[in-house]
């Protein structure tokens, strides 16, 4: 399947899943977990070694890479499964059958290309707010010399506001049509066509096919469900800070075990939604 191209193949299983898009991503992600237990707790200790890593100067930016890239790979490989899955059984299979050296080695060329292009574009994004910084006439060496002068701190970070703002008006825009652009690279075969669908964002035709009234329901759902489930999750991580030694290994261990599943669901989430974007 192609990247480039607007374009998903009949499919049983997920036009199935399309009548209830967040409830059965949800569902397909959490079974997708369940059924392969033994590869969930694998890429969770892979997980949380690079993480560890990227504590550790010069040797961190190499495994912050390789955390991205895995992250990538992990979401395409489960996206893919529902993609080639005819019915729930024959994806309840393929969950079972899934070694974790299939995730570490089959979708790894587009996996690079789709963590380059968001790195990428991450950085334009940067880069633009330095250019609306320097534009509007601030010098950010001034900030340590206005931390003691509590009038001129204020100005200065109202400054910076009101730059940050067009940044985030185009990273929500982004963020909008973002299922889009990743539904397209869990369909890219190559590091360049992965590479084109993350800067898909910016065609006419992902934004016309996200004007679709079925598209913005299931995005403004999910994204609920995320929120809440984050909102929730901040919650109980303020309430382990407070307990002395075992409430930060306790926390670690819950943003972790929440990582894999939210990987899985993203997966087969951004799957629905270009299902739903340039379905019928």
């Amino acid at each position: 399947m192609n990247g480039g191209t607007m374009e998903l193949t009949e499919n049983r299983l997920v036009d199935e899943a399309r009548r209830e898009p967040v409830k059965n991503a949800f569902r397909l992600g959490w079974e997708f977990v369940e059924r392969n237990r033994t590869l969930a707790l694998t890429t969770l200790a892979a997980f949380i070694l690079l993480s560890l890593l990227e504590l550790i100067p010069l040797l961190g930016m190499v495994a912050a890479v390789a955390l991205g890239v895995f992250a990538q790979a992990v979401q395409i490989y489960v996206g893919r499964t529902l993609v080639n899955a005819d019915t729930i059984g024959t994806f309840i299979a393929s969950a079972e059958q899934t070694t974790f050296a299939a995730f570490m080695t089959r979708y790894q060329a587009p996996a690079f290309g789709a963590w380059l292009a968001w790195f990428v574009m991450g950085m334009g994004l940067f880069l633009l707010w330095m250019v609306l910084v320097f534009a509007v006439g601030i010098d950010p060496a001034v900030l340590e010399e206005s931390a003691t002068d509590e009038a001129q701190l204020i100005a200065f970070m109202e400054a910076m506001g009101i730059t940050v703002i067009p940044v985030l008006v185009v990273g929500m825009l982004i963020a909008y049509v973002y299922p889009i652009a990743q539904g397209r690279v869990i369909l890219s075969d190559t590091f360049g066509e992965a590479f084109k669908a993350v800067f898909s964002v910016f065609t006419p035709a992902v934004w016309q096919v996200a004007a679709k009234g079925e598209y913005f329901r299931f995005v403004f759902y999910l994204g609920l469900a995320f929120m809440g489930i984050a909102a929730l999750a901040m919650v109980v991580v303020m309430l382990l800070i407070l307990v002395p030694f075992l409430g930060p290994v306790v926390m670690v261990s819950l943003m972790a075990g929440l990582f894999y599943p939210a990987m899985m669901i993203l997966g087969i989430a951004n799957v629905l939604a270009l299902r739903i974007a340039v379905g019928d």
